[in-house]
């Protein structure tokens, strides 16, 4: 072989190199990752703070199969809740015909226990039926999560 050909060889295997550590990298730059001498970085201070993930309050992550395991605490409660509907339509708060949901924001606190729950959205019109499926959830003794942990749960209902 010739100095050329070797030249391009050497050239050619290191750029085949370069691409395929961008690649594993993911190719993007992630900016400075060590301040300068001074300590100072030339980011402003928002931009230097990673954002909190989902999941996350303020730096305390709540593990994925804990949020499950909340959700299927609020699915385990449905039978019971759907016992509400029965009594609104029995104190003819609503028809017996009625379908409808309700969706709840409730926190849950370290505990384990509900803390503050609100109606987010309804498509009842019915305290009886409202006061009655906020008790049952007040009732679900949730995993113990670091810090209150806000979350939402939909209950679907349908008289027959």
């Amino acid at each position: 072989m010739t100095l050329r050909s070797d030249i391009f060889l050497a050239a050619r295997a290191a750029l085949a190199a370069l691409v395929a550590t961008a690649a594993a990298c993911g190719g993007k730059s992630s900016g400075p990752t060590l301040p300068d001498e001074t300590g100072d970085s030339d980011l402003p201070p928002s931009a230097s703070e990673p954002e909190p993930e989902p999941g996350s309050m303020g730096g305390v992550v709540v593990p994925p199969d804990t949020m499950d395991e909340i959700q299927r605490r609020f699915e385990r409660k449905r039978t019971p809740v759907s016992r509400c509907l029965s009594a609104a339509v029995d104190a003819k708060e609503l028809p017996k015909t009625v379908r409808g949901k309700i969706t709840l924001n409730v926190v849950v606190m370290p505990t384990g226990r509900a803390g503050e729950i609100k109606v987010a959205k309804t498509t009842l019109d019915s305290p009886l039926l409202t006061e009655c499926v906020i008790g049952k959830v007040r009732e679900i003794i949730f995993p113990e999560v670091p810090k209150p942990f806000p979350t939402s749960y939909t209950y679907g209902f349908e008289a027959m």
